[in-house]
């Protein structure tokens, strides 16, 4: 592809599209939802994960105040409801009760576990970064809540059952009802590309 290139960057949005998650907290007896497409595992032993969190949203004073967080991640048939836990704060708004938000109970933490999740996580807060305009919350996972059936036996989600729900960026989720499923490991890929290179040369 021929590309552009510049030095202004502008509206930093160029990643997209990435899986859309819905972040739960609780804090004096509230809950709150919020969906969060800025999340990445940081390690495997011991489990960590985090989640980029603006200063102004409501979230991010309840997760600072509990430490703790939950992180769902949602069949792309609750696309609609991932895009409305991102639209009103909860300071304003009961999300649970607004969006008929059914939870499953937590196992270790005070955070809700959304019944609709294919996975979710219970998370401890272990630190926190400020970076740029986001706050990066690291959280040790202590609990997993998985429903068998979305994935294989490899322990992979079986994308023929279960599609996960996607933000394109300007706040705009999509699902995607139908599409090939093409699965690629990464020895046979690089196997494949070098032998291909091989013959053409």
């Amino acid at each position: 592809m021929k590309k552009i290139a510049k030095t202004e960057i502008g509206k930093f949005s160029y990643f997209f599209p990435c899986q859309a998650t819905i972040v739960t907290s609780h804090y004096k007896g509230k809950d709150n939802a919020m969906a969060v497409a800025w999340h990445m595992p940081l390690s495997g032993d011991p489990p960590l994960y985090a989640v980029g969190i603006a200063p102004s949203k409501y979230s991010h004073g309840m997760i600072t105040g509990s430490g703790q967080f939950g992180v769902n991640f949602m069949p792309f048939n609750h696309a609609e409801l991932v895009a409305a836990t991102g639209g009103p704060s909860g300071k304003c708004l009961d999300k649970f009760d607004a969006f008929m938000l059914a939870k499953d109970p937590p196992l270790i933490t005070d955070v809700p576990i959304l019944s609709a999740a294919y996975v979710a996580f219970e998370c401890i807060l272990e630190d926190s970064h400020v970076h740029g305009d986001h706050t990066l919350f690291i959280g040790r996972v202590v609990a997993v809540h998985q429903a068998p059936e979305a994935f294989n036996e490899k322990g992979q989600l079986d994308m023929k059952r279960v599609q996960p729900v996607l933000y394109m960026g300007s706040d705009r989720y999509v699902k995607i009802n139908r599409y090939d499923i093409n699965l690629f490991d990464r020895k046979t890929a690089a196997d494949n590309l070098i032998g291909k290179k091989n013959n053409d040369g």
